[in-house]
């Protein structure tokens, strides 16, 4: 689930509508889709565990929700491109921030753990997305894409629903509680289709985004 923020009523219909319309794009066009690749910044953390880190049996739960996920986008002409570093935490300071060193640009940083804060999961869902924001009242700005995996809470279906979160462009644009609760259930839908064997244009919005590109062609620096 992203986190929320405030609510705002007035758009409330408009993303009533939104959902709508491209719940009725998904379902039409079912045409084969040019290869889009993701590329992902896999974090696993050091802090696990009192400082132990993630067990075999927790890497392992890691890999078998992503080949999950690859599998689903992969009928949206999505494929992923990953890489690892080890090493990494994150520091609780009211809410939960990972150190600038260990994230990058270009790509989507994914910070998998054992159990995540409440700060990032109130709803415990094992999962919790975000974008580049502006520096606000208690809460640090920063540049880059960033979703937190905690494993413990997490299902079989919470990677790929977080990654929907940011290829339907939801973790770059400020969503209100009800705009939050509907790209949920657009999502949640768009998935269901696309484990069907419907292709979802809307899952390659983020094509221009730094973290993906054409197969074939150059990545973005």
């Amino acid at each position: 689930m992203m986190a929320t923020m405030n609510f705002h009523p007035s758009r409330d219909a408009l993303h009533r509508r939104e959902f709508l319309l491209f719940s009725a794009t998904a379902m039409a066009d079912t045409s084969p889709l040019e290869s889009l690749v993701i590329s992902v910044h896999v974090m696993f953390d050091q802090g696990a565990h009192s400082g132990q880190g993630l067990g075999e049996k927790e890497r392992s739960k890691f890999q078998a929700f992503q080949q999950k996920a690859a599998s689903e986008y992969a009928t949206s002409g999505i494929q992923f491109e990953l890489a690892f570093l080890e090493g990494a935490y994150s520091r609780k300071q009211g809410y939960s921030e990972i150190p600038d060193k260990f994230l990058t640009l270009g790509k989507i940083n994914l910070f998998v753990t054992d159990t995540l804060g409440y700060d990032s999961d109130r709803s415990r869902t094992g999962g919790s997305s975000s974008g580049p924001r502006p520096s606000g009242p208690g809460l640090k700005g920063n540049r880059f894409y960033i979703t937190f995996l905690g494993l413990n809470e997490a299902s079989e279906s919470t990677l790929a629903h977080e990654y929907a979160h940011h290829f339907a462009l939801d973790t770059r644009n400020s969503r209100s509680i009800s705009g939050n609760f509907w790209s949920d259930l657009r999502n949640d839908f768009w998935l269901w289709r696309q484990r069907h064997g419907v292709p979802i244009p809307g899952f390659r919005a983020c094509s221009d985004s730094e973290w993906a590109h054409r197969k074939g062609s150059t990545r973005k620096a």
